[in-house]
């Protein structure tokens, strides 16, 4: 079991960190542009991902183990089918793809759900480390395909990144297919109407929140391009990007957070563990921040090349908004552990209110420093209602937010005891 959990940690390091390297690699390889394009191709591809984990998503885990696996496949692959082409052909209509990406964009999302599908089974199977094992297959081969189109073919194009994808989504996608077939065994149709009912019932609020926060963090990359074009929007999206790198830490703890509270009746413990983590998750996000902060402009131009002068702007102005959603990670799980996804949902929506008033006053007017001011402050308001609601249900005063060594020491005690129980 620990090397259960230690797998599911080290999948996620390293997932987080070949991304990372890869956006640095196509931001230096590609340019502003370039990345730009990358950006929205991969905005497209989750957009797309949005509505197909409707069905292909949580829910699957969830009923897994409640239903015949069977009957939860049949619906979730048509159910991503449908999804890639109507949403696919809806964002080339508005003109929210790059220009020749739209059949592109339909069946690398179709790929993907397809195999989202199949890990969100193995998950309910609680195969883990048969989806840890697919996760990171999916990253290493993006990672070392871009590497090979760039570096030994010589292909510095938007369609290296693009082929990688299509390798990346393929490969994992058959490695995920072969190892979810054997626990589809067949099971008569005649139930398949109540099990799709089930999965929309469970599916339908949780991905409604999600929907609100990718609007919340990615509307932004449309009002730039609109209004400032793909250079300025590349900038933008690499800034953002790197600076997005530095939730890893609250989303780990958010991890075994969210196991805790989920498996114990006891609200009391459910606060503690919320507020030390918090404290936890809000000092080391600042710590690395910092690093970033600190950092010369001049040394990210010398990564990146001088076509992203501006982009320490761009990360200074974000860096309200990076901290507010490191508190943000570790609340969100709070609520959704404790049944209360209906909090996570109205944040979102708040959030998204502020990023459609604010985007469209200054993006046009402050450009990309615009833009990264608005997500902070979206993320900030975010944030606050999570705080406030926060405090109202669990009575927390302002003295227990102060950091103290026993906070360490909590905190140490149940990394341990998440692991023994895993």
């Amino acid at each position: 079991m620990i090397k259960k959990v230690l797998g599911t940690a080290g999948s996620r390091i390293l997932t987080s960190a070949l991304s990372l390297i890869l956006v640095l690699l196509y931001g230096r390889t590609l340019g502003p542009e370039g990345a730009a394009e990358i950006g929205l191709v991969v905005l497209g591809i989750t957009i797309v991902l949005l509505l197909s984990n409707f069905v292909t998503g949580g829910a699957l885990v969830y009923l897994t183990p409640r239903e015949k696996p069977f009957l939860l496949f049949l619906p979730a692959y048509v159910w991503a089918f449908f999804s890639a082409v109507v949403l696919s052909y809806g964002l080339d209509k508005f003109h929210l793809l790059p220009p020749g990406m739209l059949h592109h964009v339909l069946f690398l999302s179709l790929i993907f759900s397809w195999h989202t599908a199949n890990l969100n089974i193995l998950l309910g199977k609680e195969r883990v480390g048969a989806f840890n094992s697919a996760s990171v297959l999916q990253i290493v081969t993006l990672f070392t395909a871009f590497l090979f189109f760039v570096y030994i073919r010589d292909q510095l194009t938007v369609m290296s990144y693009v082929y990688s994808l299509y390798l990346s989504y393929g490969l994992s996608f058959l490695f995920s297919l072969i190892l979810v077939l054997p626990e589809l065994k067949y099971a008569d149709l005649y139930n398949l109407g109540p099990v799709i009912l089930r999965i929309f019932r469970y599916g339908s609020f949780v991905q409604f929140a999600n929907t609100l926060q990718l609007l919340n963090y990615r509307l932004s990359y449309y009002l730039i391009k609109a209004f400032l074009g793909n250079a300025r929007l590349g900038v933008f999206q690499v800034g953002n990007q790197l600076s997005e790198g530095l939730w890893i830490v609250g989303k780990s703890m958010a991890l075994v957070q969210y196991s805790r509270i989920a498996n114990t009746p006891d609200a009391p413990y459910a606060k503690v563990l919320t507020v030390r983590f918090l404290k936890i998750t809000v000092l080391v996000t600042l710590i690395l921040l910092s690093v970033f902060l600190i950092l010369p402009e001049s040394f990210y131009t010398w990564i990146l090349t001088d076509k992203f002068a501006g982009i320490k702007t761009v990360i200074w102005y974000l860096s309200p908004g990076i901290m507010a959603i490191a508190g943000n990670l570790i609340l969100s799980h709070f609520f959704s552990g404790t049944g209360r996804h209906h909090h996570n949902a109205i944040s979102s929506g708040i959030g998204l209110f502020f990023t459609v008033l604010l985007g469209f006053l200054l993006i046009p007017t402050l450009g990309i420093s615009g833009a990264a001011i608005t997500a902070s402050v979206s993320y900030m308001a975010t944030c606050t209602y999570q705080m406030i609601q926060f405090f109202r249900l669990t009575q927390v005063s302002v003295r227990e937010l102060v950091i103290v060594a026993e906070d360490f020491r909590f905190f140490m005690r149940e990394i341990r005891n998440w692991i023994k129980k895993s």
